[in-house]
């Protein structure tokens, strides 16, 4: 009797761990991106979000956790696993990618950053075996280019082949269509 009420007790215990870490009472849950002026397609709001960012943050690491949690919803803390398993928020809905990274929806931007995090747990190798094999972006999908880019976006971040002041370039250049072009399903 006394082993059951103990392994009982040792499972309530880890529920309230497991619960308190997938909770996080204690994460901010504001939307920062609310009092934010920025304007234009969600890859260019995402642009001008990442040059807002690397006006303001004193590092690469701090810019990416930034740019995770204000564009794609995802903690900077303990939770951010579990905000990247259940795939985050949509904070900048819309359109605006080129073609070739435009699956048709409006979660593009929270895509992108979803990898750019990840990758910052895993690297490369893992993020892009997880893409293919767990979140099925095959590697010549839309997704899967995204995703793509969002690695290198990252890994160039913090090789330092990237200048902070170089991201939204970078984002507006690779990723967002021109202003005068339609995506996939607009028509021109």
């Amino acid at each position: 009797m006394r082993l059951l009420l103990a392994i009982g007790a040792l499972c309530l215990i880890c529920a309230g761990v497991l619960a308190f870490v997938l909770i996080d009472p204690l994460a901010d849950e504001s939307d920062p991106t609310v009092s934010r002026h920025l304007s234009g397609t969600a890859c260019e709001r995402l642009a001008g979000l990442a040059g807002q960012l690397a006006e303001a943050d004193d590092s690469v690491n701090q810019f990416l956790l930034d740019l995770g949690q204000q564009a794609a919803g995802i903690s900077k803390g303990r939770r951010a696993l579990a905000d990247l398993a259940r795939g985050g928020r949509n904070r900048i809905p819309g359109r605006g990618f080129k073609r070739r990274f435009d699956d048709g929806s409006i979660g593009q931007v929270r895509h992108f950053v979803g990898y750019v995090r990840a990758s910052m747990f895993g690297g490369t190798t893992v993020t892009r075996w997880i893409g293919e094999r767990l979140r099925r972006d095959p590697p010549d999908s839309p997704d899967g280019r995204l995703g793509d880019e969002g690695i290198e976006f990252a890994q160039e971040l913090i090789a330092r082949r990237l200048a902070l002041s170089d991201a939204s370039g970078w984002l507006r250049n690779r990723l967002c269509r021109a202003p005068d072009s339609p995506s996939a399903g607009e028509r021109p």
